[in-house]
């Protein structure tokens, strides 16, 4: 999960800024980068929440308060 994420963060930092310079050189292009920016947000949401997810079942699993 650790690669996964840093991949989709440094997808994001490059989405963005050249979605933005793009936007001076070529439009269709910086759609097209701002699409696939898009896509990985999308994508790191999903990863986080399902790492939430695992880790809250893993908390409910090792919950000893009512022993």
């Amino acid at each position: 999960m650790g690669k996964l994420k840093q991949m989709l963060l440094m997808m994001i930092v490059i989405g963005q800024l050249l979605g933005i310079v793009m936007l001076f050189i070529n439009i269709k292009i910086a759609i097209f980068v701002f699409i696939v920016y898009g896509l990985a947000m999308l994508g790191i949401f999903i990863v986080l929440i399902v790492e939430r997810l695992k880790e809250k079942e893993e908390d409910d699993e090792n919950d000893y308060r009512n022993y």
